[in-house]
């Protein structure tokens, strides 16, 4: 199998391109990472970026703003951008996706306009179409995984043969550990329809050559009990980052703090890296696929925690407590409230440029 050597310098500087373009055949093996790079320096600075949605686009083109806001993520250090790829949408029939689809049209532009920009794209899988869906309301959520989970399969085995060799990493789903995103109610029953899907979705994103890596969809929080589940039910083959979605709130503002560290803690990473090690698992690399700030209610607003100096702030604290003690930690794709993410990003170009070097994304 061939190895793709992404590795992106700390400020998002230069992004190196697959280190063999070869096809060779097929494999099914998990990716395997390259470790060459240094650990000391913080992880790669990433942005979500809402490039499929439709305030990107006018009667089948991109809006000035998509290549607008790209030059600036550019401008500021950004390496990597997560792109959320919606299956309802880009499937809503059952029968074969196609690239003339327009939303396919929009993930081609996206990976087009990023490469231009030398951004790597982190993409997010989600969204059941109703077809995978028996009894679904046409208007009811989408955020819910198929009945079937082998109905993924061939979808994402035409994403890998269409798209994979502009794609940094597949994402399998979106916070799979929430009833909001899952539409399962019991965790016992989250955990096991997600492993399903993760086997399956792997599959196929792994059916063609030189596949790209695929990541643990990453659960809301530094969720271990999560992670240890999905090895219990026997996930640890079927992907190749682990993922998380870390947050920063009003009750634990300072990401150092120790203090009780629980799911919603950042500090909370060292029992993740147990479970993980508790599977024989423990080199493997971990990216946070959206780390910030969770939505304040109104009494906690006034505390600062969306003001730019503030969240800047904690967003440094945060990436230099990985970099000193979660050399593990390769990505942190960062959020706040609200898009774009600006008023942060002169701090944090600041910071990488205080710390030069480069961190290896696998």
């Amino acid at each position: 199998m061939s190895r793709r050597t992404f590795v992106v310098s700390a400020a998002g500087a230069a992004l190196a391109t697959p280190a063999t373009t070869a096809r060779k055949a097929p494999s099914t093996t998990p990716f395997t990472p390259d470790r060459t790079a240094d650990t000391t320096t913080p992880p790669v600075l990433g942005v979500p970026f809402p490039g499929t949605g439709d305030g990107y686009w006018q009667d089948g083109r991109p809006s000035p703003a998509l290549h607008r806001d790209l030059d600036t993520l550019r401008a500021y250090g950004v390496g990597v951008v997560r792109v959320d790829v919606s299956w309802h949408r880009s499937q809503p029939e059952d029968s074969a996706p196609g690239a003339g689809h327009p939303y396919n049209q929009r993930l081609a532009g996206v990976l087009d306009a990023a490469a231009e920009r030398r951004i790597a794209v982190l993409v997010t899988l989600h969204e059941s179409p109703l077809w995978t869906r028996n009894g679904a309301a046409p208007r009811g959520p989408h955020a819910r995984f198929p009945d079937d989970p082998d109905t993924i399969r061939p979808w994402a085995k035409w994403l890998a043969a269409t798209y994979g060799d502009r794609v940094l990493a597949w994402e399998v789903w979106c916070e799979p550990n929430q009833p909001a995103t899952t539409g399962v109610l019991a965790p016992a029953e989250r955990t096991t329809r997600y492993a399903a899907l993760l086997r399956a979705c792997a599959a196929g994103l792994r059916s063609v050559p030189d596949p790209a890596p695929v990541v643990l969809g990453g659960p809301c929080h530094t969720d271990h009990r999560f992670v240890r589940d999905i090895y219990a039910a026997g996930g640890r083959d079927h992907f190749d980052v682990l993922a998380l979605r870390p947050r920063l709130d009003g009750r634990a503002p300072d990401a150092w703090s120790e203090e009780a560290p629980g799911i919603d803690r950042v500090t909370n990473f060292p029992a993740v890296a147990e479970a993980m090690r508790a599977y024989r698992d423990g080199d493997k690399p971990v990216w946070w696929t959206e780390f910030g700030f969770a939505p304040q209610s109104a009494e906690e607003t006034p505390r600062g925690l969306h003001e730019p100096a503030e969240a800047t702030r904690l967003l440094v604290r945060s990436f230099e407590l990985a970099r000193l003690r979660y050399p593990q930690v390769r990505l942190a794709v960062i959020s706040t409230v609200p898009w774009p993410l600006r008023p942060q990003l002169p701090g944090l170009r600041d910071y990488f440029a205080a710390h030069p070097g480069t961190r290896p994304l696998l």
